[in-house]
């Protein structure tokens, strides 16, 4: 919207000032504004097929679009967790799923947030794979984790997520990691702890935010049963 009432802005202006406007001018005025309204109904199309759950159809009517890489990447993913899905077809779609947010990736390489969807779904693959893949699928979380705080280390609307894969898989990541990531911990709103808490307690991967965080935190977690 906003590019468009620019140009139309402009053109008001130019229109006041200038003399008038020969046929084939209005003719340049009138594509000038033309497409930048196809252009934003285009994305508005886009977007409201997006929401609708019409993912393909507005895959159809876009090229390289990051937003569709994304909800193709969900999609996969929502359906690879379905508990009809046999283990075979899983890995299909996690595998599917990780090239989407790989497309992502590549439209918008400084964007977290698809780092993060990529994130997740390796460490499903880590997960569901057979014991001889899953090494190095450990190994790419550990290095996504560590591009992740490298590229957005301020950008505290990561924390939920990121803290909860990186405590399912702490057994992997470095030390330097594990440091920030405590760190982190420590500034985290309540209700963010206390689901990072029951990933980690899931995993067995508590021991290090028992020995760092302070006690009244961690009591209900850190006590013996």
């Amino acid at each position: 919207m906003v590019p468009a009432m620019a140009v139309i802005t402009i053109l008001m202006v130019i229109m006041k000032t200038a003399s008038p406007i020969p046929a084939n001018g209005w003719r340049i005025i009138a594509l000038a504004l033309c497409i930048p309204a196809l252009g934003l109904f285009h994305a508005a199309l886009v977007s409201a097929l997006l929401s609708l759950g019409f993912i393909d159809a507005a895959d159809g009517i876009s090229f390289n679009n990051p937003n569709i890489s994304e909800a193709q990447g969900k999609k996969l993913r929502e359906l690879a967790l379905e508990n009809s899905t046999s283990a075979e077809d899983r890995l299909k779609l996690l595998h599917t799923s990780l090239s989407h947010w790989q497309e992502g990736i590549e439209s918008r390489p400084l964007w977290p947030y698809y780092q993060l969807g990529a994130l997740d779904i390796e460490v499903l693959l880590a997960k569901y794979s057979k014991p001889e893949n899953r090494v190095s699928y450990q190994q790419k979380a550990q290095a996504r984790i560590s591009h992740i705080i490298e590229l957005a280390p301020n950008e505290r609307g990561l924390d939920h997520s990121l803290l909860i894969l990186s405590f399912i898989a702490w057994d992997w990541l470095e030390q330097e990691n594990k440091s920030w990531l405590i760190e982190r911990l420590k500034i985290v709103k309540r209700s963010t702890l206390k689901e990072v808490f029951f990933y980690a307690k899931q995993a067995n991967n508590q021991q290090d935010i028992c020995a760092h965080l302070s006690w009244n935190a961690v009591k209900k977690l850190c006590s013996a049963p």
